[in-house]
């Protein structure tokens, strides 16, 4: 056996770009990556829900345009395969992810098919044809967050599967009513006639031992009776689902709430313009009266409504859901 140690043995370089090679070889390649963007109220809850899916993404909270474009050209959508956009097609999303060739994803969570029928009935503008294309032609995929706005899209012209945005909030235990009777509920700034404020104002006047918490909502510029209570953006928002009795939530246009399966996870009390299991149905001050009425008199809380959580919504079933549509869309995330 020859002990070369002089280094005179040409088979070592050998070896040795061949080790470089398998080195080159096996450097891992990144993984598939999603910005969520879209609606920031949903963002965590999709990035929630793509993760168990096992689909690595990232939220990407942009609300401006000057914001937008900085992103751009900062060449930060390099960094991402597929965008996930929770909110239905806008002219200036849908064309930039057209010319930077990133297939979208629209998910429509309700005021969104509101927003596009207008744009889609306008007939002109160049605006609105920009957004019409980025529904009917750009989009790599629609997602709707209930059964109802699936059928709204068809009905459009658009094909939607049914992904719930549920949030881990729903996961909750019964818990008991609280000592001091009260109702929660929540508008958008700017929107209160669209969620009917008037009928909680109405019915805060008719109950004035009844304390009426609105959040997301600061009060500036409103007349209420003084039980009313505005509180605001809220981060801690099961804090106050445990601290209220029931839910009021009656608007136009509405998909599945998501607080109202939060609050009927800890057994509270819902009455909801939609027929809902575990909910009171009221389209009006009347019904919503005789509803609030009957609730005020409970004193065990809605078990059957939680119950009904349990048994007909589920992240992980969801999740499941968005890997197989992600899966067939891209192959393994």
């Amino acid at each position: 056996m020859v002990d070369d140690r002089d280094g005179n043995d040409t088979r070592r370089p050998a070896v040795s770009r061949n080790l470089a090679t398998a080195a080159r070889l096996k450097k891992p390649v990144r993984a598939f990556r999603v910005a969520v963007m879209g609606s920031p109220r949903w963002l965590e809850v999709a990035a929630e829900l793509l993760g168990r899916a096992g689909v690595t993404c990232e939220v990407v909270d942009i609300q401006s345009k000057g914001a937008a474009v900085s992103w751009m050209l900062r060449c930060q959508w390099r960094h991402f395969d597929a965008i996930h956009h929770v909110y239905g097609p806008n002219w200036w999303w849908g064309t930039s992810m057209a010319i930077l060739g990133k297939p979208v994803i629209w998910h429509w969570i309700g005021t969104d098919v509101l927003d596009f029928r207008v744009a889609r009935d306008a007939h002109h503008g160049w605006q609105s044809a920009l957004t019409c294309r980025a529904a009917y032609q750009w989009a790599c995929a629609h997602l709707a967050d209930s059964p109802e706005l699936a059928e709204e899209l068809q009905e459009l012209g658009i094909q939607a599967r049914v992904v719930r945005l549920l949030p881990k909030l729903i996961e909750a235990e019964v818990e008991p009513l609280p000592q001091k009777f009260s109702v929660l509920t929540y508008w958008n700034p700017n929107r209160k006639d669209f969620y009917r404020g008037e009928i909680v104002f109405q019915l805060a006047e008719e109950f004035p031992d009844v304390e009426f918490k609105i959040v997301n909502v600061t009060g500036a510029g409103e007349s209420a009776s003084p039980n009313v209570k505005f509180l605001g953006y809220q981060d801690d928002i099961a804090s106050i689902y445990s601290q209220s009795s029931v839910l009021i939530r009656l608007p136009k246009h509405d998909s599945l709430s998501a607080m109202v399966l939060e609050m009927l996870a800890r057994g509270r009390y819902v009455i909801y313009n939609k027929k809902q299991a575990g909910c009171y149905f009221a389209t009006s001050l009347s019904e919503a009266r005789k509803a609030l009425q009957e609730i005020k008199q409970k004193v065990a809380p809605n078990t059957a409504g939680a119950q009904s959580v349990r048994e007909r919504f589920s992240l992980d079933k969801e999740a499941q859901a968005l890997s197989e549509l992600y899966g067939a869309l891209f192959g393994s995330c």
